[in-house]
């Protein structure tokens, strides 16, 4: 039996985008947790949004939150950005010039509004520690104008489902292998590693895994040719391909 270790998106890849639940992906779950095959959630949601999903799926695995910023392992965070603090320190300035809103700094009204979340939901949501979704509120063609400008701060833009998140230069793959290779190290075996996501802060953690699976969401733009290409959305295209994956050994 192979050694696999799976790497997953969370927001129209695991959970349903507009549903938020992962009952379609239960069956696959179950054999995942029956055969001990660590589960990765690697995602833009805060810790504390990961932690209360773990929770619902009964998992205890690291996981990589806020897009590759943070890692949680062995109950320690491990950092891979600058803080929220210095990031708005950074962008505040830019206001003045462009229009767009912190996603951390608005009301919890507003932030139900723009996600759809709960009142609890939308407070986790809130609690930012390396990187700042973008509410933007100016013309379209500007928008590259303001992504200059976020270079030239020597910080990075990644277009997720919702929002565009700004952080430091990171991503969710060089996440991926710290997790990876402190697993190996830690059980002294080699893992295959599978990697299912929908959006573009994807791209870099599906491309550095052995099984690359892009679940499908009006992205097959994003389809590379050794990327799979699930036939089905959101939990019950990830259900479909991780029991491919399980069945074809």
């Amino acid at each position: 039996m192979r050694n696999y270790i799976i790497f997953s998106d969370l927001d129209g890849t695991l959970l349903d985008h507009k549903t938020y639940t992962f009952d379609p992906a239960l069956e696959a779950l179950s054999i995942i947790k029956s055969r001990q095959i660590p589960l990765i959630l690697s995602s833009s949601k805060t810790r504390a949004e990961i932690e209360r999903i773990q929770s619902h799926l009964t998992l205890k695995d690291p996981f990589i939150f806020e897009n590759g910023s943070g890692v949680f392992y062995n109950n320690q965070v491990v950092s891979f950005g600058i803080n929220l603090t210095e990031i708005h320190d950074k962008i505040t300035p830019l206001q003045k010039t462009f229009n767009f809103n912190c996603y951390s700094l608005l009301t919890i009204e507003q932030a139900i509004h723009y996600t759809g979340l709960t009142e609890e939901e939308a407070k986790l949501s809130q609690q930012r520690q390396f990187s700042e979704p973008i509410i933007w509120l100016d013309d379209e063609e500007r928008k590259n104008d303001f992504l200059e400008k976020i270079h030239q701060l020597g910080l990075n833009a990644t277009q997720g489902g919702r929002f565009l998140t700004i952080s430091s230069h990171h991503d969710k793959a060089k996440a991926l292998k710290w997790i990876k290779n402190s697993l190996e190290n830690d059980y002294q075996t080699k893992f295959i590693s599978i990697a299912l996501g929908d959006g573009e802060n994807d791209i870099s953690m599906i491309n550095a895994c052995d099984i690359k699976i892009l679940i499908k969401n009006n992205n097959e733009h994003l389809q590379r040719s050794d990327w799979v290409l699930s036939e089905m959305c959101g939990p019950s295209g990830w259900n479909q391909e991780i029991m491919k994956v399980l069945n074809n050994e």
